[in-house]
């Protein structure tokens, strides 16, 4: 094999989207690095974690990776990419301080960020079958700054399309500290969740912010009050296009004729072919792209997406057309692309498929149920399944 062939070998053996450049972008990610963990390569390479994780798989049996401190390239690795690649530079040129988001939070509101590490503690348990998966307390603090930044809150109506990301009680919280009740004009969320929207509701009433919130369910069309009600919109939906497509037209739907238009739109970090899809959508609801930022978003327990996804912040141009009616298609990760989901007991060895002869539908229910064959409540994920 020809060196210049392996990017492509292993593009092909790892079935990447992305092709050999995607290849490229890890190795390239090790070397500026040195040497760094997956979750961070696959973060810099902008790719999922499984499939950063074949990738390495597949470079260290090509002998340009192996693992020192984490992920760290061969000399025969150094070789190829200084040699082939024509790599050679290491300046690290990504802000030390905002690690290229362009916002921070500033360190009077450090407390802030604790005081809602402590709240959110207490949420429910996620619901993976409606792809919830929270960010950090951080993320939703730097969403409520960005907004406030950007003249989102302050006088603004804002509806929140799914909030299981506590951002509703971000933006309370920075308003107290600012010396105000209520920065905004009033926050409403929505959200399918009657768990997620109690807990909402009472973490408001204890610590007396402006909250309302709403039980819908976004595939049926918007409640009458909330159409063309509200300057900005915040919404962070299943990372699936028809997701993106179902929560963006609501969220159109509910901007108010004149309204700033506002929309903080977060989504997983997909490659080039997939984000065209994702943009002819924007151009579709007449969105357009304000400021993408990268990597903007953490999350905790999203290891697919390497605990990482991107905001993009849209300006909707076009007045809204006709309202969508109400939605049957597939939406959540599940059903647009489902898989059967194989797990071993480290236990015994059984296998348990999820969804199937009585297991459980998610990990989490399985490993709070244990092994139906010895009880065991440790599972190793086997190969997907198509």
């Amino acid at each position: 094999m020809t060196e210049p062939s392996i990017l492509q070998a292993v593009a092909e053996a790892t079935r990447l989207r992305e092709g050999p450049e995607g290849v490229a972008a890890i190795l390239r990610a090790v070397y500026r690095a040195g040497s760094l963990r997956l979750q961070d390569a696959a973060r810099e390479a902008r790719l999922p974690m499984p499939v950063a994780s074949a990738i390495r798989r597949e470079l260290e049996k090509a002998g340009l990776l192996e693992r020192k401190q984490g992920l760290a390239l061969s000399p025969e690795g150094r070789d190829f990419v200084e040699r082939e690649l024509g790599l050679g530079s290491k300046i690290d040129l990504i802000c030390p301080s905002c690690a290229g988001h362009g916002i921070v939070i500033p360190e009077k509101f450090h407390a802030l960020v604790e005081r809602l590490a402590a709240i959110v503690a207490q949420a429910p348990a996620v619901d993976v079958t409606l792809d919830q998966a929270p960010c950090t307390p951080e993320t939703a603090m730097l969403r409520a700054l960005l907004m406030l930044q950007n003249g989102a809150l302050e006088g603004r109506r804002v509806l929140l399309l799914g909030d299981d990301d506590s951002v509703s009680i971000a933006i309370g919280l920075l308003g107290q500290a600012q010396g105000s009740k209520d920065l905004t004009r009033g926050v409403v969320v929505i959200d399918a969740d009657e768990r997620r929207l109690a807990f909402l509701r009472h973490v408001a009433e204890r610590e007396q912010i402006a909250l309302q919130t709403i039980r819908h369910d976004l595939r049926q069309p918007l409640p009458e009050a909330l159409r063309r009600s509200f300057d900005v919109i915040e919404t962070d939906p299943p990372y699936t296009l028809d997701g993106a497509r179902l929560f963006l037209t609501r969220g159109c739907e509910a901007l108010a004729s004149g309204a700033s238009g506002h929309c903080f739109f977060s989504f997983a970090q997909w490659p080039a072919q997939q984000m065209l899809q994702l943009q002819q959508v924007f151009l579709q609801l007449g969105l357009a792209v304000h400021t993408v930022r990268p990597g903007f978003n953490h999350y905790a327990g999203a290891t697919v997406l390497g605990n990482v996804g991107q905001l993009i912040e849209l300006i909707a141009v076009n007045p809204a057309g006709a309202d969508l009616p109400a939605w049957d298609g597939p939406l959540y990760t599940a059903e647009v692309n489902p898989r059967l989901r194989a797990y071993v007991c480290a236990e015994c060895g059984a296998e348990i498929v999820l969804g199937r002869n009585g297991a459980p539908d998610t990990v989490e229910a399985l490993k709070a149920q244990g092994c139906g064959a010895c009880g065991g409540r440790v599972f190793r994920r086997q190969a997907t399944r198509p």
